[in-house]
């Protein structure tokens, strides 16, 4: 496998680094998500709590993908050195993408 070449600017070095930390995050929150599904399938839990149990991990799966799903696209996108740049002021509110 060849290795990608050196970044020529800083903002391609910023770039990698963000794309790095999705990739990680992206991992990272794929293998917790993975681990409470098991947790809840061979927990052990007793008839009177499944319920419940089932509940508070739906919920918590939910808005812990939800927030991966935020975490992943803001590094993506709005980072520092983003392609997309949004303002909002006085006049009004604004959004320019980048082609480069």
């Amino acid at each position: 496998m060849k290795s990608l070449p050196d970044p020529r600017t800083f903002a391609e070095g910023q770039r990698y680094i963000y794309g790095l930390l999705a990739s990680a995050a992206g991992m990272f929150c794929g293998a917790a998500a993975c681990f409470m599904i098991a947790l809840l399938m061979w927990g052990g839990w007793s008839r009177s709590e499944e319920h419940s149990i089932v509940v508070i991990f739906g919920w918590s799966l939910g808005g812990f993908i939800a927030a991966m799903v935020v975490v992943i696209v803001g590094l993506l996108a709005g980072g520092p050195v983003g392609r997309f740049r949004v303002e909002a002021g006085r006049d009004g509110a604004s959004f320019e993408a980048d082609r480069a």
